[in-house]
């Protein structure tokens, strides 16, 4: 279904635009979009230790997708540790969408999913112990004797 667009022959029409929210309260999407709402710029680092996901591009492009959220993504260089210049992309909401959303009750659903996404965290400490114990039940094969890692010397 598409999202009827306001006129852009009176810019002082009303807001046409019909708003769509993922419904997991708790997904790493829904805390994108929330991000993505209360004005935040995100890069895929900025996901993965704010939202605890790997997957910003997927998460934009399935909000774009599915709930047409307009996300505009910009390129930008960044250092890295290793010495070299990367380019990634950085993502965000036009303003004129975020004081939109805002105006139609954003706000509400933000704080749901900053709720939601609290109570997910706070069991945390649980998934890493569960996680431990998964990885050392974990029998893992013994390699090849002539095998050697990728930094070994003489690989």
């Amino acid at each position: 279904m598409k999202t009827p667009e306001p006129s852009k022959e009176n810019p002082s029409a009303p807001n046409t635009r019909i708003f769509t929210y993922p419904k997991r309260r708790a997904s790493a999407c829904a805390e994108v979009l929330a991000r993505l709402l209360s004005g935040e710029v995100l890069t895929a680092a900025d996901t993965l230790s704010g939202a605890a996901t790997m997957r910003a591009a997927a998460h934009v492009h399935y909000l774009a997708e599915r709930y047409n959220w307009p996300i505009e993504a910009d390129e930008r260089a960044v250092g890295c540790t290793d010495g070299r210049v990367a380019t990634v992309s950085a993502y965000k909401l036009p303003a004129d969408c975020i004081h939109a959303a805002r105006a139609a009750g954003a706000r509400g659903w933000i704080a749901e999913v900053k709720a939601a996404r609290a109570a997910l965290r706070a069991r945390a400490p649980d998934a890493y112990r569960r996680a431990t114990a998964m990885n050392k039940a974990h029998k893992r094969p013994t390699p090849h004797p002539g095998q050697k890692g990728l930094f070994d010397e003489g690989f």
